[in-house]
């Protein structure tokens, strides 16, 4: 475990890092001139950088370069013939990039016009970043695509745990300073992100491959024009964008392997054709159109499921990655279209021994082996247009197929860990498909000083597929199927079929006015309409129609118990559809489906005043939000429809205290709202944890009309204090502390469930999370030797407090910390870069955090996952200007994943590796890949 000390003793060495000031590499600027009033190109008018002898002249196009430009801010001087000499302030070069400067000059015939700056920034490099994070009003935090490339990670669940505060939960979900996913909201290019999962409201950060991003911007503070639900962060994540002035064709192969998995046994289920896509749900619907009766399945029905369990097993291949994208762009006169296409495949495949504890249920070890097979197939288009005028049109499009066919089959053993006492079988394909477009504008009307205009459509689709997952038990001494007398058991012999289905349309408007140079004023709007569709089809084998010699059927092996002409009445298994999927009443839901709706109206107004010094966004949102559940609960109508209205103010303060160095205040007011799925009935069985989940509407001993209670939507105040120094272009020292109280907070919890261990949500009282943080970039140039001219240090780490407190009456673990905070988080980075040669050299930590909630009533104690050292290193070389190499090894150290259970004897909350239960524990493999890019043009 990594101690304080430790953390404040890297952390002070860091900081010794950035007290020189280094040299910097020049720059270039290029740009294009034209006339105010007809728009053709100036030929031969002169650009001079002012205060140096640096300058240029306009071609037949009316463009020009100027190269060698030391880093820094310059004034241009432009003039030609006929033509009143401009001045355009303020233009800022940065070290090997390209300042982009379009602009028209006024005839001299007429007074003096104003001048017009047209600039395309890049938004990508760590330097452009760092630049609108130094910029921004808010408390941000963020990465650039420049640093992504460095890293080698293969999406967005691994890059962002590269920001500072950030950690990753089940390979794909992030928490924010400590705080569970579900207090952070997810944007896709200024439009919100679907959620694909069942069972939580998190974005999956799985979807979206690395080299489609561009940046990644985490705001830590709440402003107006942000939304109100988040707590932790708000992720804006934005995809790579086009341009005219930029054309390229680049593909990049990518092989992979990982130790423990690749070359070895590999067991798989039921294969189909179109699996290798990621489209394979299609083909294992339900067979026919059954019928929602009284539950039994007419046998010439039932013979129409086909026996999908065999298993088979071969070796499992490398790991396959392929990537292309196009960019590119025409100018029409000094209009612009530039367009963005981009393809990506993967195919993926693990597997894991994990050892489970399932001291729950039935006080039984379990030795899982897991074997997944992961492929994704995405699609990205996008489109800007530029009317030279200072509007742009932008058309976003994204589409993710993603697809995991899984089987874990399962070794239990008596507590004692040495009988086997029964095996088990876990098989499925699941299937997500998300898309996310937008249409987006931006204008600025010559209005009173300026009035800029920015507006965004949003559309967003997810689905979510689970047809046919199937369980399956043995008695280990008869070596027979375990399965029920009659009726459908959740644990063997069932199949079930779920959809989930969500569309979120949005429409953001926002307008800014200036009144002087100084005052900004902000107005703008949100809507937002989410609705959700779920159904689960639950069926289950039994003995109620098989014949007193059923033995021999019973002691068939897996690959052929559930043959056809197995399912007979009077001869052979009944099949039967649980009662949880059968509408018992007319027109009211079963208990396996539920509609859900969000519908969000917000509007919002700030004032922004900025001097020399100061920095003053003030300003309050205001949300009417009414969501809806419509559902069932055995034959009981469930229609509940809850309006809430939200005030919340907020101010954000900086104070530059010097031209490098500047120091923030902060503090706003957010909310969480509960999710669909916290509410919704439907019951869900976990095979890994041998656990149910279910919403807090749901009663397990409902049955006389009865439901459970809504949960409350959680307020939390916001505070932040941050210090923060920008030596030169591209570094960054930050060091904040902030302080959050909740009212109300969400969380997941063990259930009151006799029979079964269980999880449900319900609202604590009050909660708090305080801590600090330090975000280091430095360049080491500045250490005497050729070699630490090109090395750059990154550090950032996070020490964070929290404590739930629970009433008195609750069943909760008293005053412990929230669910999935850590009270440590560490990253610490090394880049060398060279003309040829790029390596980084990557680590990563988190401190202990909990996973599930325990109780005061044994053995329900908190599970707790425990720290692992991550490294990561890679390489790449650039073969000649268009062909690149570049090979990684990603968690090096290969430590365990590994859970504890506070011991229900003691339940002292030390969680030691040597004493205390464990929960889970496996090695997820080091992990090599090997890539091949090549750009075209």
């Amino acid at each position: 475990m990594l101690s304080k000390r430790y953390f404040w003793l890297v952390a002070s060495i860091c900081l010794f890092f950035t007290t020189s000031l280094f040299a910097q590499t020049p720059g270039i600027i290029k740009g294009q001139l034209t006339d105010l009033l007809t728009k053709e190109a100036l030929i031969g008018a002169g650009v001079l950088v002012k205060g140096t002898t640096l300058g240029g002249s306009t071609d037949i196009e009316g463009n020009f370069i100027i190269n060698k430009v030391p880093a820094g801010k310059y004034t241009l001087v432009i003039s030609s013939v006929g033509y009143q000499t401009a001045e355009i302030p303020n233009i800022t070069v940065e070290p090997d990039k390209i300042t982009l400067v379009n602009t028209t000059l006024a005839t001299d015939q007429k007074s003096l016009q104003e001048v017009v700056v047209r600039a395309s920034r890049n938004t990508n490099t760590e330097i452009a970043v760092i630049s609108q994070i130094r910029e921004a009003q808010q408390v941000v935090s963020g990465i650039s695509a420049e640093q992504i490339v460095k890293s080698q990670d293969r999406d967005a669940a691994e890059v962002v745990r590269r920001i500072p505060g950030v950690t990753i939960v089940d390979n794909r979900f992030i928490n924010i300073r400590g705080l569970n996913d579900r207090y952070n909201t997810v944007w896709l290019n200024d439009a919100v992100a679907p959620s694909s999962e069942t069972d939580r409201k998190a974005f999956s950060f799985d979807i979206i491959p690395s080299n489609l991003l561009d940046r990644v911007l985490i705001f830590k503070t709440p402003s107006p024009e942000l939304p109100g639900d988040f707590a932790g962060g708000m992720v804006k994540v934005y995809t790579r964008q086009p341009s005219y002035t930029e054309r390229s064709l680049n593909v990049s192969y990518t092989v992979g392997a990982r130790a423990g998995t690749t070359f070895n046994n590999f067991t798989s289920d039921v294969k189909y054709n179109k699996d290798w896509l990621g489209f394979g749900d299609s083909d294992r619907k339900l067979p026919v159109a059954i019928p929602n009766s009284n539950g039994v399945i007419p046998t010439a029905q039932a013979k129409t499921f086909p026996n999908t369990y065999p298993l088979t097993t071969n070796s499992a291949i490398p790991d396959q990655r392929f990537n292309i994208s196009y960019l590119t762009g025409i100018k029409l006169g000094n209009q612009s279209l530039g367009s963005l296409s981009a393809l990506s495949y993967s195919n993926t495949f693990t597997s894991f021994d994990i050892n489970r504890l399932d001291v729950f249920r039935e006080d039984v070890f379990n030795k899982d082996k897991q074997y997944s097979n992961n492929v994704r197939f995405g699609l990205l288009q996008n489109f800007i247009y530029s009317f030279g005028n200072g509007s742009k049109i932008e058309f976003r499009n994204m589409f993710n197929q993603l697809s995991r066919n899984q089987v874990t089959t399962r070794d239990s053993y008596d507590e004692q860990g040495v009988n086997l006492t029964k095996y088990s079988y876990s098989e499925g394909y699941q299937s997500r498909q998300v898309y996310n477009g937008q249409l987006a504008g931006n204008h600025t009307v010559d209005y009173k000083g300026g009035l800029q205009i920015d507006w965004v459509l949003g559309y967003a689709r997810s689905n979510k597929h689970e047809p046919d997952y199937r369980r399956l038990q043995y008695n280990a001494q008869s070596n027979q199927a375990i399965l029920p007398q009659s009726g459908v058991d959740l644990f063997t012999g069932s199949r079930l079929y779920q959809d989930l289905g969500e569309n979120i349309y949005s429409l953001n408007l926002g307008l800014k006015q200036k009144f002087s140079d100084h005052v900004e004023v902000s107005l703008g709007t949100y809507i937002e309409n989410k609705d959700r569709t779920f159904v689960a089809r639950q069926f289950g084998y039994s003995l109620s129609a098989i014949n007193p010699n059923y033995t021999q059927l019973l002691s068939q092996p897996i690959n052929q118990i559930f043959n056809p002409q197995n399912v007979e009445t009077g001869t052979g298994f009944g099949f039967e559809e649980d009662g949880n999927s059968i509408a018992t009443q007319p027109g009211v839901k079963p208990n396996y489906s539920y509609d859900a709706s969000n519908k969000l109206a917000a509007g919002y107004t700030s004032l922004n005043y900025t001097s020399d010094k100061i920095k003053l966004l003030v300003g309050a949102r205001f949300e009417h939000n009414v969501q809806s559940i419509v559902a069932g609960l055995n034959g009981t109508p469930i229609n509940r429809s809850v309006t809430t209205d939200k005030l919340l103010p907020s101010a954000n303060f900086s104070y530059n205290i010097t031209e490098k160095a500047l120091i923030r205040a902060a503090y706003g007011r957010t909310l969480n709202r509960p999710e669909f799925r916290e509410w919704a009935p439907f019951v869900y069985y976990d095979f890994d944890l041998n656990a149910l989940t279910y919403g807090s509407l749901y009663l397990p001993s409902a049955g006389n009309g009865t439901v459970g209670t809504l949960l409350k939507v959680a307020d939390i105040d916001n505070f932040d204090l941050r210090y923060e120094y920008y030596p030169s272009n591209g570094e960054n020292v930050h060091f904040g502390v902030f302080y959050k109280h909740f009212n109300n907070p969400i969380e997941s919890s063990i259930a009151n469930n006799p029979s079964n261990l269980a999880f449900t949500y319900i609202n604590a009282p009050s909660a708090y999370a305080m801590g600090v943080e330090l975000d280091v970039r430095k360049r080491l140039d500045f250490l005497s030797g050729s070699f630490f001219k090109n090395l750059t240090l990154l550090f950032n780490g996070s020490l964070i407090k929290s404590e739930v407190k629970v009433d008195a009456q609750q069943s909760w673990t008293p005053n412990r910390k929230l669910q999935g905070q850590s009270p440590y988080v560490v990253n610490m980075g090394l880049y060398y870069q060279t003309t040829k040669w790029q390596f980084s050299g990557l680590y990563n930590v988190f401190g202990p955090r909990i996973v599930y909630v325990g109780s005061s009533n044994p053995p329900y104690s908190e599970v707790v996952e425990m720290p692992r050292n991550t490294i990561d290193l890679t390489v790449s070389r650039d073969i000649t200007n268009r062909f690149s190499i570049n090979g990684g090894i990603s968690d090096l150290l290969n430590q365990r994943v590994l859970m504890l259970q506070d011991d229900p004897t003691n339940k002292n909350s030390k969680f030691e590796r040597s004493t205390d239960p464990h929960f889970i524990d496996y090695k997820r493999g080091s992990y090599f890949t090997l890539g091949l890019r090549y750009r075209f043009f």
